[in-house]
């Protein structure tokens, strides 16, 4: 009976050391796997018991349950891992579509970083707190903003939009610098797909500090990146919101023709736009410059 307990001893032993995990690229990418699974499948406890130990300790699993009841995330496949430096890999994630009770929105690749430790590939995800960020933004609550912004650069500081968060704040809390130096990150973080975004924050940036002329530019140039996104990834909303801080920018410099056709374009493709009908409204009342711009 003994040497049977041995034996069976040494068989569960063996079945764990199949099972365990390796930090191989081929490891990351199956976890990556995982994870995606669980998030389409709207599971949870599999979606908390996935992450880095950053991720749980700056999100609480109510988060992560709250987030999955309210979006659906569908995905295509997911691609190979690749190391950015020992111990942490990024996973190329294709085809993935994000919809809320408000809308949908279509990534052509999301990235996955994730992270050895405790012997198995962890992700290090921050999804759950983009929104609330990005409520506080909108709110003015800027410390509010800061603290949310700085929790998910912490937990995957490859993502650009922990550091287009901070920019946001920085800039409401008056520090410059340290706006710039965000969005210089946030900048370089981007894939292709979110470039627009960068691009617009940094287009009203230049407006807010006094360079209508940078701002026009930069605005018509986050449109063109935008152009082979839209309206799956930047929705006419952002669109006619982008046209809007064209048009601010151009009233500012004192051309209200220009002004004039960029809040038409921005009403043809969004007639419904709140920014809009205040921005036509400020035209048609004699049209004074306006220095900022509905994010």
């Amino acid at each position: 009976m003994r040497r049977w307990l041995v034996v069976l001893g040494m068989v569960l032993a063996l079945l764990a050391g199949c099972a365990r995990e390796e930090p191989t690229a081929e490891a990351a990418a199956g976890a990556a796997l995982r994870f995606m699974e669980a998030l389409a499948g709207g599971d949870a406890g599999q979606v908390w018991g996935a992450l880095t130990a950053e991720a749980r300790r700056r999100m609480d699993s109510g988060a992560v349950a709250s987030y999955l009841a309210d979006h659906t995330v569908r995905f295509e496949a997911v691609g190979a891992a690749r190391e950015l430096e020992p111990g942490v890999m990024r996973v190329a994630v294709r085809g993935v579509t994000v919809r809320d009770p408000g809308r949908a929105v279509e990534w052509p690749e999301w990235s996955l970083t994730l992270r050895w430790e405790e012997d198995r590939w962890a992700v290090a995800w921050a999804g759950p707190l983009f929104e609330p960020a990005l409520t506080a933004y909108h709110n003015t609550r800027y410390h509010e903003q800061l603290n949310l912004a700085r929790d998910i650069v912490a937990i995957d500081p490859y993502h650009y939009r922990g550091h287009l968060e901070l920019h946001y704040a920085f800039r409401g809390l008056g520090r410059i610098r340290q706006a710039e130096y965000a969005l210089n990150t946030a900048w370089e973080r981007a894939s292709a797909a979110e470039k627009a975004d960068v691009m617009a924050a940094r287009a009203r940036f230049k407006l807010a500090l006094g360079a209508p002329a940078d701002a026009l530019d930069l605005a018509r140039e986050a449109l063109d990146l935008a152009r082979p996104y839209a309206p799956g990834t930047y929705s006419p909303s952002w669109q006619a919101e982008t046209l809007v801080l064209a048009a601010q920018a151009a009233l500012a410099l004192g051309d209200v023709d220009a002004a004039q056709a960029l809040a038409e374009e921005a009403a043809a493709v969004d007639a419904d736009n709140a920014a809009v009908a205040v921005f036509r409204y400020q035209l048609a009342a004699g049209g004074r410059p306006q220095q900022e711009s509905t994010r």
